[in-house]
């Protein structure tokens, strides 16, 4: 497997689609509870904060993986840079509006933790990636904008 077959936006992507995954499993929230933290990762947020996003980064990275790192694979005729592009902005936007929202249960408020902050400079990093992507594949750089 070359990793030099990559373009450096398919490597943010591929990069952030990993670090957004293993974040989906670390605490995005927290709280102290009789001396013990609590805490809930992205998974147990609600599939619309973690589960979304996360399988937006995999199918990116899957993509990536299936056209440049795999031989004799074809995969559907479908405007890709158009794809990675409106999931990466929509992985950003639902984490970074997590991070934001914060997270409530039962009338108790969490405390945001250190999986939450990971995630959201994954899925940013998703974003950016799929916006030089998407940039790269109409033969322009993202200085030109």
């Amino acid at each position: 497997m070359d990793l030099n077959k990559l373009t450096m936006p398919e490597k943010i992507i591929s990069g952030s689609a990993i670090v957004l995954f293993i974040a989906s499993f670390l605490p995005w929230f927290k709280i102290d509870f009789l001396g013990s933290d609590i805490t809930g990762n992205g998974w147990d947020v609600g599939f619309l904060w973690g589960g979304i996003p996360t399988i937006l980064g995999l199918v990116m990275l899957a993509h990536i993986v299936l056209t440049k790192l795999a031989s004799n694979v074809t995969v559907p005729d479908l405007p890709w840079p158009r794809i990675h592009l409106i999931a990466g902005i929509l992985a950003a936007a639902i984490v970074v509006l997590k991070l934001l929202m914060g997270h409530e249960e039962i009338g108790v408020d969490f405390d945001r933790a250190f999986g939450l902050f990971l995630a959201a400079l994954a899925a940013i990093g998703l974003g950016v990636g799929g916006f030089l992507y998407y940039k790269e594949s109409e033969g322009t750089t993202a200085t030109t904008l």
